[in-house]
């Protein structure tokens, strides 16, 4: 299962990576207020990808290896018709595009109207390409999901550089419209090639129903993630201008490297676990080999991000503020890798209305935090509230899950003893002027350290 959870790391790492080069590129494209217009919008990409990646997705992974174990390879069709609910919601957010303008502050107001609307066309276009995903997950074609993956990273950051060049706020918008599109086609022509013949039939809605059943509560789950890191951009945008709204934007992606193992170990997690006959006997090992083996990777990732978030938002961006914005979201992407394994071995075991409840509940607390913090700390008060949201959600979910997480003390340890050379060494070096200098003097000094770690990960973990 680790194995596997490797290559979709590999590909949400390159995954991540190509939204990081999308930011840095329409980043350094753009003009700042015009990165903070895309920035603003963002979040309903966001509501595009969580609710068809963390929602859709893997609903019909589980029922796709369920089907496929039970050789009823026909069913696996029913899926599709999660494809005429992405266009009904597309439709109901195109016709309240004027109210949730309406929401932004003026400055943003005026800029967004034709982006917004270009952006929601990914709707339709993500529950496909989840769909497609998901059966090539429930099939056991690890590589196809990852190579679907692969093709829409690349496609839309390719896409974004002439297009933002051209359009700008509106082009950046399209790329990703035309990334989901070529997914679409790779992903297709991978199912077809795994032996799987996709017809929508009538018959198939009865299964469909079952899906939606386990789906619901799950993509509930997944609306709330998307107010769990998506409110602080929301209500940055509702109280300032384009200029606060960018530096956000620029410092909060980069955070998103930390859960990156999580994710794909989770997407793996939940089939298997759903197939098992006894999670309490043969689940529990899998449960908390996965926990240790995300946290042992994320904790020092996490903690570098942390000790040198000046000099790489400097490097990434060229600005020399939000820094502090990268050290709490890091904290709390760590808190929130542990949450979000919980949650899926929980879905695994049919308990899918816990972490919905949990999940619910820290999303409201952290848009009540938002809207205290915000307009008196503005991007530090955003990314304290996200933290102790996501610490707040790990403690409940770990409590939920009923077993004893401890992490091995002596990568704890070391990753400590590398967080505490690195914070020293920020601290008397500070940055340079050059930003090329910044990534050599960085780069050499925490890169040893962080092979070092990983090598002895290797070796010692268990």
């Amino acid at each position: 299962m680790i194995k596997k959870s490797l290559m979709l790391l590999i590909a949400n790492s390159f995954s991540r990576v190509a939204n990081y080069l999308f930011t840095i590129f329409t980043a350094n494209i753009l003009l700042l207020t015009e990165y903070g217009l895309l920035s603003a919008i963002m979040p309903f990409q966001s509501l595009i990808l969580v609710l068809s990646s963390f929602g859709i997705a893997p609903s019909v992974s589980r029922f796709t290896s369920i089907y496929d174990a039970e050789d009823k390879k026909e069913k696996i069709s029913s899926s599709l018709f999660f494809v005429p609910l992405g266009i009904i919601l597309f439709i109901f957010l195109f016709v309240i595009s004027p109210v949730i303008m309406n929401f932004y502050s003026l400055d943003i107001r005026d800029g967004i109207d034709a982006p917004l609307k270009i952006i929601l066309l990914v709707i339709p276009l993500g529950v496909l390409f989840s769909v497609f995903t998901g059966i090539l997950l429930g099939i056991k074609k690890v590589n196809y999901m990852a190579a679907s993956i692969f093709a829409l990273s690349l496609s839309y950051f390719l896409l974004s550089v002439p297009l933002s060049y051209i359009f700008r706020v509106s082009g950046a918008s399209a790329a990703l419209v035309g990334g989901y599109l070529i997914g679409i086609i790779v992903s297709f022509i991978l199912i077809l090639r795994s032996g799987v013949k996709l017809t929508i039939k009538g018959e198939n809605f009865k299964e469909f129903k079952k899906i939606l059943v386990f789906a619901v509560p799950v993509s509930i789950f997944s609306l709330s993630l998307v107010l769990l890191f998506n409110a602080d951009i929301y209500i940055l945008a509702h109280f300032f201008g384009p200029t606060t709204v960018g530096i956000y934007g620029m410092a909060s992606p980069t955070a998103g490297i930390v859960p990156s193992f999580a994710i794909a170990l989770s997407a793996v997690l939940l089939p298997e676990l759903s197939k098992l006959k006894s999670i309490e006997k043969e689940g529990i090992d899998s449960i908390l080999i996965s926990l240790k083996a995300s946290f042992n990777i994320t904790l020092p990732v996490a903690l570098s991000l942390f000790a040198f978030s000046n000099p790489i938002i400097y490097f990434l961006f060229g600005v020399q503020e939000g820094g502090w914005v990268l050290k709490l979201l890091s904290v709390g992407m760590l808190f929130y890798s542990i949450f979000y394994i919980a949650s899926t071995s929980l879905q695994a075991m049919g308990k899918q209305w816990t972490p919905m409840k949990i999940t619910v509940l820290i999303a409201t607390i952290n848009v009540l935090l938002n809207y205290l913090l915000i307009p008196k700390y503005d991007i530090n008060g955003a990314a304290f509230a996200t933290m102790v949201s996501c610490i707040i959600g790990m403690v409940l979910i770990i409590k939920s899950l009923k077993i004893m997480f401890v992490p091995d003390k002596r990568f704890v340890l070391i990753s400590i003893v590398i967080f505490s050379l690195m914070m020293m060494f920020e601290n008397t070096v500070g940055l340079f002027s050059s930003r090329i200098m910044n990534l050599i003097v960085y780069g050499v000094f925490g890169t040893p350290l962080i092979i070092g770690y990983f090598y002895y990960l290797k070796k010692k973990w268990r």
